[in-house]
């Protein structure tokens, strides 16, 4: 169990013993930046600074034979600006110029920029520290600014185009300035721009002033739109009455041609309907006469069998027995002695019928 404690303390004290040379012989260099190693003696190589960059990682610190340097390798802000709270540095940092008409002029210019890549070595070669370069890179910013901003008027502060067209100019002088203290410029950019309190006024007054002939100028093109309205009002009017017009003028004509094809229509109707009547009528005394040709017909056939009945055997009965119907014994007088009614042979014989033989 003793051996067992006894190897693990020696294990803590190797692991504690092990960071602790890391800690004392190896330095960890952030992302974002890179360092420059100056060795102070000849020791383990060449005297003075390393010539190369160092990237993010861990790299060899042998206490006072190497010091280290970093720097931001990122893409660095420079705020020259009037406000206090958020410039570069503390207080106020303008780039405060004289315009070509001679009136004060307060720009803030932001600067973008960094390191050039494996040269931060060299830099610190020509600075001797890791901050320094940061001041020369915004005294040449300024000394830019104030080179270029000094030649515009102060109207053209006013054109965006002209504040890039000059912004350019500075960023390519300020390249030119800091390529020899291995600076790279990114971008210059023209913020906000502040004018002498007197010009302000001035340009106010010039304002309102050009603002007012604006607005004559608009009051006179309204009353002439109001005068262009109003032609086009009773050019409108007028055009709406004759499509009126025209509209009810086609209205009556359509209504009128469309009675004239109603009147066709029923006239055609009624034609027909008369055509068909008559031709009706005439079917109609056409079976009628032919039904009254066949009744005489059938008359006249009946007559002639009544005759031809008449003629045969058996006519005189018929003859005898139509005069029996005809003889109305209501008004006459008879006498029973003369006449027996009983005898129906006799009374048969006095009405022609023949006696049998």
């Amino acid at each position: 169990m003793k051996v067992l404690n006894s190897i693990a303390v020696i294990i803590v004290v190797l692991i504690i013993s092990f960071w602790l040379g890391i800690k004392l012989t190896m330095i960890s260099i952030p992302i974002g930046h890179v360092g420059v190693r100056i060795q102070e003696y000849g020791i383990l190589g060449k005297k003075g600074v390393v010539p190369e960059d160092f990237s993010p990682g861990w790299h060899r610190d042998f206490g006072p034979i190497d010091t280290w340097v970093l720097f931001d390798s990122t893409v660095q802000t420079l705020e020259m600006t009037r406000d206090m709270e958020y410039g570069s540095v503390m207080g106020r940092d303008d780039v405060r110029v004289q315009s070509a008409d001679g009136y004060a002029v307060s720009v803030d210019v932001t600067v973008k920029y960094r390191i050039m890549k494996g040269k931060a070595h060299n830099l610190y070669q020509d600075t001797g520290s890791g901050i320094k370069y940061k001041t020369i890179v915004r005294n040449e910013a300024q000394r830019a600014c104030m080179a270029f901003l000094g030649q515009m008027k102060t109207e053209e502060f006013y054109n965006p185009k002209q504040r890039r067209q000059t912004a350019g100019q500075v960023k390519q002088r300020l390249k030119q300035a800091l390529a020899d203290n291995y600076v790279e410029v990114i971008e210059v950019l023209f913020r906000d721009v502040q004018f002498d309190p007197e010009y302000e006024n001035k340009i106010r007054r010039k304002k309102l002033a050009d603002q007012e002939v604006e607005l004559n100028k608009s009051m006179g093109r309204a009353a002439e739109m109001r005068g262009k309205t109003q032609v086009i009002q009773a050019e409108t009017k007028k055009l709406t009455d004759i499509i009126i017009q025209e509209k009810e003028a086609e209205m009556i004509k359509m209504e009128a041609q469309a009675n004239l094809e109603i009147a066709q229509i029923n006239a055609e109707a009624e034609k027909y309907s008369i055509q068909r009547r008559a031709d009706a009528d005439l079917i109609d005394a056409q079976k009628r006469a032919e039904g009254e040709l066949l009744v005489l017909q059938s008359k006249a056939e009946g007559e002639r069998l009544r005759n031809e009945a008449m003629q045969g055997a058996g006519g005189d009965k018929i003859v005898a027995l139509e005069a029996a119907k005809n003889l109305n014994l209501s008004e006459a007088t008879i006498s029973t002695l003369d006449v027996d009614l009983l005898d129906v042979n006799k009374m048969a014989t006095k009405f022609g019928v023949k006696e049998k033989e």
